[in-house]
């Protein structure tokens, strides 16, 4: 019973990360009309799956026994922390949030452990680990910021890309009518924008397998850290990263679109210029801190980039009212879940 408790709660995270993530993986490319929904969903799902089997370990370890020791994370302890964070992100994948999943596997963690340090006595969290994943989670928008504005004026300085979208022509027009007409004849300005479309699908697909290795393999981490000590006939590691990009690739499809539309159409008008540099940027930082061990906020990362980028334009685009949702969401994340998986875990007993 506890055993299909835990894989039920890891597989319902797993199903809200594909819904909720989803937003990150496709909406650049859907919302710069590079790519169908239907036909991004099976590229990037490739991707993911990469991601999640080859590049994955050392986030694993960090979730599984890196903020508190192995010991502490149970069946009990995995179910009730997946549960919580599934809640969540399924509820702000409702709102429209985009939350951070990798935030809430954490701070459901961290609850747990708060609640077990209550009863021992002593302190079984790693602090040390948990402040250095804090400030990276901290200054990684900053990041993603500062390296999204920088590419973008770099690459925009070379190549002087102007928009298909009709807001975007008028503005050229009005800027500089002579260059804007004659792109538009000769077919230059259509040219250009397919070699940016092979461009943005590329770093949408990066972009996916640096989420494989980051957010799913937080998944994967705490369903591991539920089955320690458990003895199987089967490649247990490997039944859980399929299980869990199976349970990935049903949010997608079931629930996903809800983000995207968000993301990629509410958020920000995209082209495949701004895409392209966005997604870049986006999996390079959450890539590079998984090769290390701490699981970025995708969200954070991603909503960083978004803003260097806009940054860099001409005339900015973002609505505030979208800005002020998605960071109230980023914002609540970690004392909610925390709050809640300790209180669960209380009201379940914990002797």
């Amino acid at each position: 019973m506890a055993e299909t408790l835990l894989i039920l709660s890891g597989l319902y995270l797993a199903w809200s990360l594909g819904a909720n993530d989803a937003g990150n993986i496709i909406s650049t490319a859907v919302g710069s009309r590079t790519i169908s929904y239907r036909k991004a969903i099976w590229f990037f799902i490739v991707c993911l799956g990469i991601g999640a089997i080859f590049f994955s370990e050392e986030v694993i370890k960090t979730v599984s026994s890196g903020i508190v020791p192995s010991e502490v994370i149970g069946m009990r302890e995995a179910s009730i922390a997946l549960f919580v964070s599934a809640v969540w992100v399924h509820f702000a994948t409702w709102k429209a949030w985009p939350v951070s999943i990798s935030q809430s596997v954490v701070s459901a963690v961290l609850g747990i452990g708060i609640v077990e340090g209550l009863r021992a006595g002593a302190n079984v969290i790693f602090w040390k680990k948990v402040m250095i994943l804090s400030g990276i989670w901290l200054f990684s928008p900053v990041i993603g910021f500062l390296i999204g504005m920088v590419l973008f004026k770099v690459v925009h300085g070379f190549v002087r890309h102007r928009h298909l979208y009709f807001r975007d022509v008028l503005h050229d027009l009005f800027k500089d009518p002579v260059h804007t007409v004659e792109e538009m004849v000769s077919g230059e300005l259509r040219k250009r924008e397919k070699v940016f479309k092979v461009i943005l699908l590329l770093s949408a697909g990066y972009m996916a397998l640096a989420l494989g290795a980051s957010t799913v393999a937080a998944t994967t981490g705490l369903l591991w850290s539920g089955f320690a000590g458990k003895e199987v006939s089967f490649d247990l590691f490997s039944v859980l990263n399929w299980a869990v990009l199976i349970a990935v690739i049903l949010g997608i499809v079931t629930f996903g679109k809800r983000l995207v539309d968000f993301l990629g159409s509410r958020l920000v008008k995209l082209n495949a210029l701004r895409g392209g540099i966005i997604q870049f940027a986006t999996a390079s930082i959450i890539l590079g801190c998984a090769m290390f061990g701490y699981p970025v906020s995708s969200t954070g990362v991603f909503v960083g980039c978004f803003l260097g980028v806009d940054s860099g334009e001409d005339h900015p685009k973002m609505k505030k009212h979208a800005i002020h949702n998605l960071l109230m969401a980023f914002l609540v994340t970690i004392p909610v879940v925390a709050g809640i998986s300790g209180l669960a875990l209380l009201l379940c007993g914990y002797q």
